[in-house]
C-alpha cells in the first residue's frame, strides 16, 4: 500500500502505519478527553500508546497537529455511521433534524469518551485552535444544510423564503441553544467531564422554530 502526504484544512498529516495511527490517536483521544487540550501530556500519550516521543513526533509534529487530528478523526468516524446505512430521513425539515439528531447521539453513545471529547473540543474551544474549529463547524453545518436541503420537501416553505437559509436560521438557532444547556450542566459537574445523556432534547425547541410562540391574531 502506497501511503502518501494529505492534508485537512490546511493542516499537512505525514503517512504512518496505520496499526501504530490507531494505537497514538486513541491513547491521544483518551488523554484530551480527560485532561483538555492544555492540560494533556504528550509524555503520556506516548507511554499509553507504547511508542517513544521521537516517534510521535516524527508523525505530528506538534500537540496542536495531533490534537487537530484526533477531531478529525472523530469528524470521519461521524460521518461515516451517518452514511454507512441509508436514513429514510422526513421530508419534513424538523423531523428530519429529530432524526439525525437522534442517530448522532446513538452513534456517540456507542462511544462515550469520542462523545465527551468532541463535546468539550466544540463548547470550550483551546483559543490557540479556535480559528481551526470554527472552520471544522462551519464545515459541518454546511454538510448538515446540502443534506437535509437534498430530502426536505422544500414546497412545505412560506413563499419568499430560501430553503438554505431556512435550514442554517434552524440549525444555528439549536446549536446556540445546546451550547449554552451543555455548557451550564459542564460547568456543573464536579468532574468536568461530559456523557451523551447529558445532550439537550431538542423537540421543545422545534417546536417553538416550527410553530412560532405568538397565537395568531382571532385564535384562542
Amino acid at each position: 500500500m502506497i501511503l502518501t502526504r494529505w492534508s485537512i484544512g490546511g493542516v499537512a498529516y505525514k503517512p504512518m502505519e496505520p496499526d501504530k495511527k490507531q494505537t497514538i490517536l486513541q491513547a491521544a483521544l483518551v488523554e484530551f478527553y480527560h485532561k483538555g487540550y492544555e492540560g494533556a501530556s504528550t509524555n503520556q500519550i506516548t507511554k499509553a500508546a507504547g511508542v517513544s516521543k521521537g516517534i510521535l513526533f516524527h508523525y505530528f509534529s506538534d500537540k496542536r497537529t495531533l490534537y487537530l487530528t484526533v477531531v478529525d478523526e472523530c469528524l470521519k468516524h461521524y460521518y461515516h455511521s451517518l452514511t454507512s446505512s441509508p436514513m429514510d430521513l422526513s421530508e419534513d425539515l424538523f423531523q428530519a433534524i429529530e432524526q439525525l439528531s437522534q442517530k448522532k447521539m446513538d452513534v456517540f453513545k456507542s462511544d462515550p469518551i469520542r462523545f465527551g471529547f468532541m463535546a468539550k473540543t466544540f463548547l470550550i474551544m483551546p483559543e490557540e485552535l479556535k480559528a481551526d474549529l470554527l472552520l471544522k463547524q462551519q464545515q459541518m453545518n454546511k454538510e448538515s444544510i446540502h443534506l437535509l436541503a437534498s430530502r426536505i420537501d422544500q414546497s412545505r416553505f412560506r413563499e419568499g423564503i430560501d430553503p438554505k437559509q431556512a435550514i442554517e436560521f434552524v440549525l444555528l438557532s439549536l446549536e446556540s441553544l445546546i451550547t449554552k444547556q451543555m455548557t451550564k450542566r459542564y460547568d456543573e459537574k464536579s468532574t468536568g467531564e461530559l456523557e451523551a445523556s447529558a445532550a439537550l432534547d431538542t423537540k421543545p425547541y422545534l417546536d417553538i422554530l416550527r410553530y412560532g410562540i405568538y397565537r395568531k391574531e382571532g385564535k384562542e
